[in-house]
């Protein structure tokens, strides 16, 4: 039932941050950089399996609207690269599986500025806001080192061979959940050139969502929590 209203609740806050944007005097973000991101379940069962962080790509197009002094709300849409790897199987099948997932983001926050600089002048400005998210996995590509169980050699070992497939979302026979939403906390430290700034950004993605869409066992969810250092500009639009 939570799980249902933080859908519904991010999808209508998605809705309000869209009519916001289709206003006037509006700031516009561009910036990009690596995301780290890391697989967050209960392996407690299985020992001899380690989920290992990996880096990705990650571009942010962000849309501001101040609504009131200081305080401002944001939307947009991403692209994230949300990467991983599995390293151990039981049974000695393999020694690792990595993924490489393509993510569209799509955010809505509320935040305000710590330091601002006024109007047409030039300075240092310090933001920061949350709020939460949804996105939509594009594509799964995986590829995993696994032990030829027919080519047994003389010292008893099998050989290895490394696999790489692309995940076939139509089909869906592991039962991903495409749509996925999550909290988001964001940071930025930039200089503002009178219209112009250049800033440095961090977004920490704080998945609430189960990529399994078939699991019904809550304490073996698994969802992906990601972290990202980028730089980028932004404009004003009067």
């Amino acid at each position: 039932m939570l799980k249902k209203k933080c859908k519904t609740l991010c999808f209508c806050l998605l809705s309000v941050g869209t009519g916001l944007c289709a206003q006037n005097r509006l700031k516009l973000d561009l910036d990009a950089g690596p995301i780290y991101s890391v697989l967050n379940t209960n392996r407690s069962n299985l020992t001899q399996i380690k989920d290992v962080g990996q880096y990705g790509v990650g571009v942010n197009l962000g849309a501001e609207y101040k609504i009131w002094k200081t305080l401002f709300v944001s939307s947009g849409i991403s692209f994230h690269q949300k990467n991983f790897k599995i390293e151990g199987f039981e049974r000695k099948e393999g020694k690792y599986t990595k993924e490489t997932n393509n993510f569209l983001s799509f955010p809505l926050l509320v935040g305000g500025y710590i330091l601002e600089v006024p109007q047409g002048n030039s300075g240092v400005w310090l933001k920061v806001a949350g709020g939460m998210y949804t996105d939509y996995w594009l594509t799964r590509k995986r590829t995993g080192n696994y032990m030829v169980f027919t080519e047994l050699q003389e010292d008893g070992s099998f050989n290895e061979t490394v696999v790489t497939e692309k995940y076939n979302f139509k089909e869906n026979e592991n039962q991903l959940n495409r749509f996925g939403y999550g909290l988001q906390g964001q940071a930025q430290l930039g200089y503002s050139f009178k219209s112009m700034n250049i800033y440095a950004a961090y977004n920490g993605y704080y998945g609430l969502s189960d990529i399994n869409k078939a699991n019904r066992d809550t304490d073996q969810e698994t969802k992906i929590r990601s972290y990202m250092l980028s730089i980028g500009v932004s404009c004003k639009l009067n």
